[in-house]
């Protein structure tokens, strides 16, 4: 049924409802309006009748540019239950059109499936306090929640995958949901920033307003949170967590991997073997290795070609998993038990999600001449903190000292009461 508005006046626009329409973009809106300016508004706009009331539920573009210019309009309207039906309508609506992308799509589809969803659970719950049962009530809640994404997807044509990161970012960041649907960002993208913490998602947000891209300014802003919480924590050395660890662990060879007859590593320094290993525990304290690490840290291993199966548990018990490695090409050859051995491995694993900050190539094999036994070339130090900018970070096992980093060790002990002497 189609009627005059004579004014603006009389049309209620409802914030929560023009939520739901992914916005035109400022050249997609400068057309609407040369259209309009010329032509007239020839489509009528949707009207849901409510109690009295005429609310907008389609048409906002050509109403705000009706009501700029003094241009009169038609109105069509719809007869609607509730606010949830009204919901489904906009949303059915929208997804009929076609200058939405998949992700935009997604993010409309799921305001469709919340909808249908509150349905269901209205009538849910008036039949349970009829006393009534039905099948839907048999159902638990993340099965029917499942059949209604299906159904959805199903029906417009869109990826029950892109759904669920749609319902995803909009349970964790209405906001982020909001770029999605505007086109400001992907379903990727936005599922990266939900992720934040919400002080480094504002922070991150903001950037992406300024024009920074998605990457960067989710980069910057878990540095400069994480920054922030140490600033305020401000942890003692072996206090609270670590986000970067370096270790050169002072493997035990003898009785384990036959005679260590070559490196007499027990002759340098005290050795451990793998159980005390995987049950060390930092500066001596309470904690083991794992209860020391942030929830996403990186781990740097030094280990030896004896060790690369053994050192599997100990990386375990630690908390890591192995991601990949650097060769140390020491150039002087080494003997070993059955060839030349002049290389050490350096392991990097990590726990949670900790790539590197500053993504670069470096080259997994370095050449740099041997020093002496044990000593490792102070070049990785300046490699891992080149990839990892920001966090907190702890050398175990050491043998020196270095700014910017807590050490641990029974040899550090003794240097820093040599210095302190």
């Amino acid at each position: 049924m189609q009627a005059p508005i004579a004014s603006n006046d009389n049309i209620i626009i409802d914030k929560e409802f023009a939520a739901l329409i992914p916005p035109l973009r400022p050249d997609e809106f400068a057309l609407l309006e040369a259209n309009i300016l010329r032509d007239g508004c020839r489509e009528p706009l949707t009207i849901w009748a409510n109690d009295g009331h005429h609310i907008l539920i389609d048409g906002h573009n050509r109403h705000s540019i009706c009501g700029r210019h003094g241009l009169p309009f038609s109105t069509s309207l719809v007869d609607l239950e509730n606010r949830d039906q009204a919901k489904i309508w906009i949303g059915e609506h929208q997804l009929g059109k076609r200058n939405l992308t998949d992700d935009q799509r997604a993010i409309v589809a799921n305001d469709v499936r919340e909808a249908r969803s509150a349905i269901v659970r209205s009538e849910q719950a008036k039949l349970a306090r009829a006393g009534k049962s039905a099948d839907v009530e048999d159902e638990s809640a993340s099965t029917s929640k499942e059949r209604t994404r299906a159904a959805v997807a199903k029906l417009f044509c869109v990826p029950e995958s892109k759904i669920r990161q749609a319902q995803e970012i909009q349970k964790a960041s209405p906001e982020v949901a909001d770029m999605v649907l505007a086109g400001k960002v992907s379903l990727t993208e936005g599922k990266k920033l939900a992720a934040l913490e919400p002080s480094a998602r504002k922070t991150a947000i903001a950037a992406v307003a300024n024009g920074g891209d998605v990457r960067t300014a989710v980069r910057g802003a878990k540095k400069q949170d994480y920054n922030e919480r140490i600033t305020q924590e401000k942890p003692k050395p072996l206090q609270g967590t670590y986000r970067i660890l370096y270790a050169d662990p002072p493997w035990k060879y003898v009785g384990l991997n036959g005679n260590d007859d070559h490196g007499h590593a027990e002759a340098h320094y005290d050795c451990l073997d793998d159980i005390q290993l995987a049950n060390y525990k930092p500066g001596g304290g309470t904690r083991l290795v794992k209860d020391i690490t942030d929830k996403n840290a990186v781990l740097f291993m030094w280990v030896t070609s004896p060790m690369f199966i053994r050192c599997a548990p100990i990386i375990k018990a630690w908390g890591f998993e192995y991601k990949s490695s650097f060769v140390w090409d020491k150039v002087k050859h080494n003997m070993g038990h059955y060839n030349s051995v002049r290389h050490e491995l350096l392991l990097i694993c990590t726990k949670g999600s900790c790539k590197p900050d500053v993504p670069k190539l470096v080259d997994s094999v370095q050449s740099i001449e041997r020093l002496k036994h044990s000593q490792k070339p102070h070049e990785f130090y300046k490699i891992i903190e080149g990839l990892y900018d920001h966090g907190r970070k702890l050398e175990l096992f050491s043998r020196t000292t270095r700014k910017g980093w807590d050490m641990d060790g029974n040899e550090q002990s003794e240097v820093t009461a040599r210095q302190a002497a």
